[in-house]
């Protein structure tokens, strides 16, 4: 029923923004003025950072459509999902995230919260209501239990979270691109703009490159 609702915001306000062109300021926001690390080719890949929280209703129908967004497995783009950490809950669920990294279905394990978190609204508040839920996925508790409590996970999580500070973060969905473009919510108004805008700045960048001396 969310899903339902949302969409159909989603469809009509996607009439409103057709053929349209992209302003900076406007629909994404310069977070550096320099140009990137991939532009001055010191590497080869265009990273996207997604920052989402698992209990943002958003950034559940939007994990959708990044599921089906083709140019996001191009060779030359790393896409990334980054938890974001505002509050103790929120620090909880980025621990969840990046223990399903430690398993190879991670992308069901990703799919499969989102979906028990909004779908059959299971809140997650506790370490052990995370635990029903791996055991719902037959996945070995006491494992999951010690990844989820390990240092790595703590490293990492601290790392995203030093990342998305340094970006100013202050909705989710957003999306950051090569550490220099940031695209919020309220900036896409849409989920497909978000995909649209994101497409827009990767094509400025590829053409920013290819032009580098």
């Amino acid at each position: 029923m969310l899903k339902k609702i949302l969409l159909f915001y989603l469809l009509f306000s996607s009439l409103l923004f057709a053929n349209e062109e992209f302003i900076e300021g406007v629909d994404f926001q310069l977070i550096l003025d320099d140009p990137s690390s991939y532009v001055q080719k010191q590497n080869d890949k265009i990273q996207v950072v997604e920052a989402f929280w698992y209990g943002c209703p958003h950034c559940y129908i939007f994990d959708e459509y990044l599921s089906k967004w083709e140019l996001k497995n191009e060779n030359d783009i790393e896409f990334v999902n980054m938890p974001v950490v505002f509050n103790k809950p929120w620090l909880l669920h980025a621990r969840v995230f990046y223990t399903f990294k430690k398993f190879d279905n991670y992308s069901e394990l990703h799919q499969n919260f989102f979906y028990a978190f909004h779908e059959q609204q299971r809140k997650f508040n506790s370490i052990e209501t995370i635990m029903n839920f791996f055991d719902s996925q037959n996945i070995d508790v006491e494992k999951a239990r010690e990844i989820l409590l390990s240092d790595e996970v703590s490293k990492k999580v601290q790392e995203a979270n030093y990342m998305l500070e340094t970006y100013k973060i202050g909705s989710v969905p957003a999306i950051i691109i090569n550490n220099k473009y940031k695209i919020s919510g309220s900036m896409a108004k849409t989920y497909e703009r978000m995909i649209e805008i994101s497409e827009y700045i990767i094509g400025i960048e590829r053409e920013n490159r290819a032009k580098y001396e």
